[in-house]
């Protein structure tokens, strides 16, 4: 009996023991190891209000030109501030000073300037001898013709004018070549009968003009004025 009881002894002993190394080799490979998570702190945030830097604008140019009078007038003394009576002159000058004038607009000069140079030019180009301005009077199936610059040298018959009413005045403009020919004749004005019109263009290209050195054609204008008889 003593005997069975001490090996049921020995049995419980052996097993508690194998249970404990086993329950031990267990744990260390199971458990997980938790790392220790670091503490947290909060952050620190600063808002600060940066002011934007103010874009300088572009003077105009009245704007600058006051600005210097300014530092200029700053700079002078008393005695560069006396007028000298009955001048405009902000301070007298001395001999062999030099005048400075006040602020003038260059564009306007230039202007001017420019105006007087073409007006000096057209006086000193020779005058063109133009044809100038001619009146013909048709009465009783003639013309008569008076005026202008230039001397006419011949005259064409005129053709009989028909109409069944009194025509208005015609005016023609012709050119004429230095040899004398009329070598264009343009209607400005008209009678009001075609007829008449056409007459009086056929006539006018006939008409010959003295010969003048001119190497240009020379303009001119004749009017027709219409009288009963």
């Amino acid at each position: 009996m003593l005997r069975d009881a001490l090996e049921e002894l020995l049995y419980w002993a052996v097993s508690v023991l194998v249970n404990l190394i086993l329950f031990s080799l267990l744990t260390s490979v199971f458990i997980v190891k938790v790392e220790e998570v670091p503490d947290i702190y909060p952050l620190r945030v600063e808002i600060v209000e940066v002011k934007k830097k103010e874009e300088k604008k572009a003077k105009s140019v009245t704007q600058v030109r006051s600005e210097a009078k300014r530092t200029v007038a700053k700079k002078e003394t008393p005695k560069e501030k006396k007028k000298i009576a009955g001048t405009g002159v902000s301070k007298a000058h001395t001999k062999g000073d030099v005048k400075v004038p006040e602020e003038e607009d260059v564009s306007v000069l230039a202007e001017i300037q420019r105006k007087v140079e073409m007006r000096l030019k057209e006086q000193k180009r020779p005058k063109k001898k133009e044809v100038g301005t001619i009146s013909a009077v048709v009465k009783g199936g003639q013309v008569k013709i008076k005026g202008g610059t230039r001397r006419i040298v011949y005259t064409p018959p005129l053709p009989e004018l028909v109409t069944t009413e009194f025509p208005s005045a015609v005016r023609v403009r012709i050119w004429v070549s230095p040899e004398g020919k009329v070598v264009r004749a343009v209607l400005v004005q008209r009678s009001g009968s075609a007829n008449i019109d056409s007459v009086l263009l056929s006539f006018v290209r006939g008409i010959r003009f003295e010969r003048v050195e001119e190497k240009e054609v020379q303009v001119g204008e004749i009017t027709f004025s219409f009288q009963g008889g």
